[in-house]
């Protein structure tokens, strides 16, 4: 059920209908896709004053960057028009009548809010299988998870509805979904595209706004609009891209483990430089500090979001939000959160192990001769089936979903890495397998630019 809808593709639609024909456009085709379960709130073609004021005289486009273009928002970022609900129940009618800034800076450069995504609820989970909102399923196979918890901004942008969508990420909840969905999706540098005090708060540390998207220059274009300049965007004229085998690249499904072989051949095919490196240290070290982190920080954020707030939301107590999660796994997570799990004791040592981590992380591509990104299949498994929400099969053996689908993106989460995630090709059943580039903090602009040169060169020798 994949459509092809990019930014050029937008453009044209904008240019020759107006921007009020196109948001209407944008409209029906998220309505037309409703059994995937992508949206949770759209707006009304009289609430698209943002998308007809960026359009000039008799519906011509503005002049804003993305002038009259529709994007989806994550249902736990704030808007100034919807509801921010966070796909749980006690928030279903919250309206926080703020733009966290990302929103705020595209809807600058003329973009219109089309509606709010589906979720894993709270953000809680990798599979978006919401018991409170119902599932967010695969457009490839409606059978299996759009992954998560940005579920329903990949769903948004692989089934044509809108060109880009914003979500979140902490452990790997933009990238995993995009990979699952066929489509790019882009991990900031914590703090890029503004802080979280206008987001549904899971952990201050590790989250970050981010982004789904056909291409990485759509990405690329959207990044400048949101930080509002254009850092280092030159790729080298060699690549050396840094290949961390043990932990990253065993353990694989037998498709993903074929797509990314293929992928990486095609890639040093066209000289690219691959070379293999020591990364083992990376998921121990993550063990020990990642968990006590977001549950230490989303047991002090949450209360501190839902203080911020304007309407009766105010009044309500985390306990109140936890008392009406519906689903099974978040309502764990959140309450160990709440019973104070981790003593703000092991939170300080956790956040000394993670400076461990980002020294790992440095040493890994940094150098006489520096690592321009690493590179990994971005999930282990290919989409799990819906309702494996605890456990999954997996080569013969029963797996936790949470800890296998995540592998891969939590260690560069828990350190603070950009990351983007590209399609790499696809298993013989159809299902998308992504690969992802990490790279060092603030180094985003170099790291899109690496990107945009692996995006050509799969498209080119694949």
């Amino acid at each position: 059920m994949q459509e092809r809808h990019d930014l050029a593709r937008s453009r044209t639609e904008v240019a020759e209908s107006g921007a009020a024909t196109a948001f209407a456009a944008a409209r029906r085709r998220a309505l037309d896709g409703a059994d995937l379960g992508a949206f949770v709130a759209l707006a009304e073609p009289a609430d698209s004053a943002d998308a007809i004021r960026s359009a000039g005289p008799a519906g011509a486009p503005g002049t804003g960057a993305l002038a009259g273009i529709p994007f989806a928002v994550k249902d736990n970022i704030d808007t100034e028009q919807l509801t921010t609900g966070a796909g749980t129940p006690a928030l279903r009618a919250s309206r926080p009548g703020r733009d966290h800034p990302a929103v705020a800076r595209l809807r600058d450069a003329g973009a219109a809010v089309l509606g709010k995504t589906n979720m894993h609820e709270l953000a809680f989970g990798i599979t978006s299988n919401n018991a409170a909102c119902g599932p967010v399923r695969n457009p490839i196979d409606p059978g299996r998870s759009a992954g998560g918890s940005s579920g329903g901004s990949a769903v948004a942008v692989a089934t044509g509805a809108v060109p880009f969508a914003l979500g979140t990420d902490t452990g790997g909840s933009v990238r995993l979904p995009s990979a699952y969905c066929g489509v790019v999706g882009f991990r900031p540098t914590v703090g890029r595209w503004g802080d979280g005090r206008r987001c549904v708060p899971l952990s201050p540390t590790r989250d970050t706004v981010g982004v789904s998207a056909w291409t990485v220059a759509d990405v690329a274009l959207i990044d400048t609009v949101i930080t509002g300049h254009r850092d280092d965007r030159r790729a080298p004229q060699r690549l050396r891209l840094g290949v961390p085998r043990k932990g990253f690249h065993d353990d694989l499904d037998l498709d993903v483990a074929a797509v990314t072989a293929r992928a990486l051949d095609r890639l040093a095919d066209a000289g690219v430089e691959l070379v293999d490196i020591d990364f083992s240290q990376a998921h121990p070290v993550d063990a020990e500090c990642g968990f006590p982190i977001v549950l230490y920080e989303v047991a002090r954020e949450l209360p501190r979001y839902l203080a911020s707030l304007p309407g009766p939301e105010r009044d309500l107590t985390a306990a109140d939000v936890l008392a009406r999660v519906a689903s099974r796994d978040v309502a764990e997570l959140l309450g160990a959160a709440l019973a104070g799990a981790y003593t703000e004791e092991q939170y300080r040592a956790a956040l000394e192990i993670r400076d461990v981590l980002r020294g790992a992380y440095r040493a890994a591509l940094s150098g006489e001769q520096p690592i321009d990104a690493l590179v990994y299949p971005t999930s282990p498994i290919l989409p799990p089936p819906l309702g494996d929400d605890t456990v999954t099969a997996f080569r013969g053996r029963e797996v936790p979903v949470f800890a296998t689908v995540a592998r891969n993106t939590l260690p560069g989460s828990a350190a603070g890495m950009p990351s983007i995630t590209l399609p790499a090709g696809t298993a013989p059943s159809g299902l998308p397998v992504g690969l992802s580039l990490e790279s060092l903090p603030h180094s985003d602009g170099r790291l899109l630019a690496v990107a945009g040169t692996v995006e050509g060169l799969l498209a080119v020798t694949g």
